[in-house]
């Protein structure tokens, strides 16, 4: 519908450039995720990427230089999609309905539960990215949000949904968010699927949850 003068109600008007062009950006690593969990890492290429997200070569190509850029935006976009729900869960910033009702272990379920299904799930894909930041020494960057974890911890930034707030110490801190960490690696290198069972982070979120409150029954008892 165009109004009398000529222009297109506020509604409908196009969005800014800049948010087209953070769309498009979100659509192509979406695809190349779906690509790389169907075909796998040989027979991703941008030409493949093309035909499953719908744009051309040529555009793609003005928002990555290359395959290896793709890949590295694919897993910096799902690192920092993981460090800010995590973040928002673990501080009082989370503005979900009932959030201050939340419970330490309710937080810790949130939190593993956005770990484990990384990239939405798609396990294959995590797995590929996992190694290939192995390969090009990158893994630390990929860490940021257990490195992160483990800052807040040691800094008394996790609420405790009772009011209060979590503080472990820094040594706790980076053992607790390591060992967590580790069991992670190992079971995607030892079969992904784990991730995906109900047990296994039942037995996560018991691990993280168990060792808290440990410490902070001895840092009360002490």
């Amino acid at each position: 519908m165009v109004n009398p003068n000529g222009t297109k109600p506020a509604s409908k008007r196009r969005a800014p450039a800049q948010a087209r062009a953070r769309q498009t950006r979100e659509l192509i690593l979406e695809a190349a995720s779906q690509l790389l969990e169907k075909r796998g890492l040989r027979a991703f290429s941008t030409n493949g990427l093309a035909a499953a997200s719908g744009f051309s070569v040529g555009t793609i190509y003005q928002y990555f230089e290359n395959k290896q850029e793709i890949l590295l935006a694919l897993a910096r976009h799902e690192r920092d999609r993981r460090l800010a729900r995590m973040t928002e869960v673990l501080t009082h910033r989370h503005q979900e309905a009932g959030a201050e009702k939340l419970s330490l272990r309710d937080r810790i379920r949130i939190v593993v539960r956005t770990e484990l299904q990384a990239f939405n799930g798609r396990q294959r894909v995590r797995k590929i990215l996992f190694d290939l930041a192995w390969r090009a020494n990158q893994h630390r960057d990929m860490d940021r949000p257990v490195m992160a974890l483990a800052a807040m911890l040691a800094a008394g930034e996790v609420a405790d949904g009772d009011g209060g707030l979590v503080q472990l110490s820094p040594i706790d801190a980076f053992v607790l968010t390591q060992a967590a960490a580790g069991i992670v690696r190992a079971a995607l290198e030892r079969d992904e699927n784990m991730l995906i069972a109900p047990e296994f982070e039942d037995a996560v979120v018991e691990l993280v949850a168990g060792f808290v409150e440990s410490r902070r029954r001895g840092a009360t008892n002490g």
